[in-house]
């Protein structure tokens, strides 16, 4: 709400675009990232619109009542075709531009013992509602351990943020963490060093299951960043900016042209954007772009 009274009193007269993200978290982040720079190199105004969690504004994207959305491949790949995380297709969802590998995996406190996903049986782990995108990551992540919620303790969570205070609290010994996001601070400071759990490359294949689109991204040790006292290695997918379909073209434009101008900015406003390139914002995918984020692409270089 601070941000989104900030953009409105700097920017009054703009264009308003709502862009669709969740509270706190790397979504969080990432969005009131993205509201920032097009707001500041455009003459656009944009105004982050908080949801629960991606499956609840995916849809008012789908429906023409967000402009903008974020989310992660995996779970923007089930929604344009309607499987897996999504009943029904977003046939009017465009891609707008690929922002970062999202570097993500279960994390546990270094005195919890757990070094490996198989060492999770038996322990407590994050439930989240079936299908949502925390199932999909918890059942991945289990996956990679050759184990299924019949091996482990579910404790229900509704939320990424429900998760944290959890994991904080010791209601559940792994959390979903996001290298390098300010939750993985947050969860360090209160419960001591926490680290990655290594995902095996052995099991790649079976998470996928769970999150297509996802590679392993190998990880060196970083004194700096929670989680990482070790080298590891974690799933990656890219993340995603989209929109609506109906967006005029100009408008997809002067947003895909001001995340390009604002690298330096990106970068330098988390440890999330230090993988963010302009050079890849046109990256090829099986996700149909929008046309204005086309024609831009094209005037760059970028695509063919």
């Amino acid at each position: 709400m601070a941000v989104a009274g900030s953009l409105l009193a700097t920017t009054a007269g703009a264009q308003t675009l709502g862009l669709g993200t969740t509270q706190g978290g790397a979504t969080g982040q990432i969005g009131t990232a993205l509201a920032q720079v097009i707001s500041m190199n455009s003459d656009l105004q944009v105004i982050p619109q908080i949801s629960a969690n991606t499956s609840q504004y995916i849809p008012l994207l789908d429906q023409g009542k967000l402009e903008l959305a974020i989310a992660n491949y995996p779970q923007t790949w089930y929604a344009v075709t309607g499987t897996g995380m999504s009943t029904e297709k977003a046939e009017n969802l465009r891609l707008v531009a690929t922002l970062m590998p999202f570097l993500a995996a279960l994390v546990t406190a270094e005195s919890s013992g757990i070094k490996t996903y198989a060492d999770i049986k038996g322990h407590k782990v994050p439930r989240y509602s079936e299908n949502s995108l925390g199932d999909f990551v918890v059942r991945a992540a289990l996956a990679a351990g050759d184990l299924t919620y019949d091996d482990v303790e579910s404790v229900p969570i509704s939320n990424f943020p429900q998760q944290y205070e959890a994991f904080k609290d010791g209601r559940i010994d792994v959390s979903i963490a996001t290298v390098g996001s300010q939750a993985s601070f947050d969860l360090e400071a209160t419960v001591g060093d926490i680290q990655f759990i290594p995902v095996p490359e052995s099991h790649l294949a079976k998470s996928k299951e769970y999150l297509p689109g996802a590679y392993l991204q190998p990880i060196d040790a970083n004194e700096d960043l929670p989680g990482l006292d070790e080298p590891t290695s974690v799933f990656a997918y890219d993340y995603l900016l989209f929109a609506n379909a109906s967006v005029p073209e100009e408008q997809i434009s002067q947003v895909v042209e001001a995340v390009y101008e604002g690298e330096e900015f990106l970068r330098n406003s988390s440890p999330i954007w230090s993988a963010f390139s302009k050079e890849d914002m046109g990256k090829e995918a099986d996700i149909p772009y929008h046309p204005g984020a086309t024609e831009f692409y094209k005037e760059m270089g970028l695509t063919n």
